[in-house]
């Protein structure tokens, strides 16, 4: 700034933050997504020895959004075959719930289920981060992949946290919550009462 430039005066009483890298932007972009698909599933697998059929479903419209954008944009835009079959399994998942007997009780579907939203998460990850942020092939691989396996990670904490729940979770918090209290949670008050 030279001396006779006028001075912003919005600057004067607002204290300047650094500015943020573009790769720590971009990787904690990418990870924070990919989290937010993960840990609620990864968590109730821990507690529940279940996957919710609304985690499923979640994961179920993310990836028909990005096939259906896909197929508008097809002219434009090629997306590779795998990524079509894995955008296809959670639609697979679906259709193959709907047509299995079920008298017979088909729990291959539980595997299954359990499979497709533990595994498409950190794909869904990296295949959204490549479509929305776009630096994301800018950056190194060891950041594209760091935010896969941040995601990765945070499944893998929120399985244990589901699984090692009374440790810091009462039945009452779930039922507070709304959600049904899994086996071996730890009987007392919501733990912010306590």
């Amino acid at each position: 700034m030279t001396p006779g430039e006028a001075r912003d005066p919005s600057l004067n009483n607002k204290r300047r933050l650094p500015e943020i890298h573009p790769v720590l932007r971009a990787t904690a972009t990418a990870a924070a997504g990919g989290t937010l698909v993960i840990w609620w599933p990864a968590f109730t697998f821990g507690a529940y020895n279940a996957i919710f059929f609304d985690n499923v479903l979640a994961l179920w419209a993310v990836a028909s959004a990005v096939l259906l954008s896909g197929l508008v944009l097809h002219r434009k835009v090629a997306v590779p075959w795998r990524s079509w079959i894995a955008l296809l399994l959670p639609s697979f998942w679906i259709v193959l719930g709907m047509t299995a007997p079920r008298s017979k009780g088909f729990h291959y579907l539980h595997y299954f289920e359990v499979a497709i939203t533990i595994l498409s998460a950190p794909f869904l990850t990296w295949l959204l981060s490549k479509i929305l942020l776009s630096d994301y092939d800018e950056l190194p691989a060891v950041e594209r992949f760091g935010a896969v396996g941040i995601t990765l990670a945070i499944g893998i904490i929120a399985f244990l946290l589901g699984k090692f729940n009374y440790a810091f979770l009462t039945c009452a918090d779930f039922n507070v919550s709304g959600n049904n209290t899994p086996p071996g949670c730890a009987q007392g008050p919501p733990f912010r009462l306590r």
